[in-house]
């Protein structure tokens, strides 16, 4: 696959192929998207407050305690060992798939053309440099977001990321051109 357009179409379908598995067919992110029978109430409770739409860290520190040293140490002893988690509040859920759909094939057909061009440049272009230079790449993307992510808000799908950092691109290496 010598041609930048072939290798674009085919590895930014093996990406996007490799996420309906991970996330739909597979499932396995299940355990970031796990429904609760409660979920109809807390969204209630949510609206019930007039809390604005967007992301939190509840349990984080206000910002008077994040800038003041004696208010800093008075927020961590008070919440050690207490619960927390995250929200991400959200209006106007939509089944209309395709537009995100679009982008993100879009985006897996932009990573696939940068993996070529930086693959294209290599000496080397033996299967077992290709194999590390994809997965690298791959792996490069799950250190930097999803595991960075895992360090501080535990989220329980660190290891299905690890699988999307790894099996795609290493497919996407075994399909680069050898350069004979």
């Amino acid at each position: 696959m010598k041609n930048p357009f072939i290798y674009t179409a085919v590895g930014g379908l093996v990406l996007f192929l490799w996420q309906f598995l991970s996330f739909a067919a597979l499932n396995l992110h299940g355990s970031a998207q796990a429904y609760t029978p409660k979920s109809d109430e807390i969204i209630d409770f949510l609206e019930s407050i007039d809390l604005e739409y967007g992301m939190y860290a509840l349990g984080a520190p206000s910002p008077e305690e994040r800038t003041d040293p004696g208010l800093q140490e008075e927020y961590l002893l008070r919440t050690e060992g207490s619960n927390w988690g995250v929200l991400n509040y959200q209006p106007n859920w939509t089944n209309d798939m395709l537009p995100n759909l679009g982008r993100g094939l879009f985006m897996n057909l932009l990573t696939a053309f940068i993996l070529f061009w930086m693959m294209r440049g290599m000496s080397d272009r033996s299967l077992k440099r290709r194999l590390l230079v994809a997965m690298g790449m791959g792996w490069v993307g799950f250190m930097f977001f999803p595991y960075s992510n895992f360090i501080w808000f535990k989220n329980p799908d660190v290891w299905a990321h690890m699988m999307d950092a790894t099996v795609p691109f290493a497919l996407l290496g075994w399909l680069a051109p050898s350069g004979d």
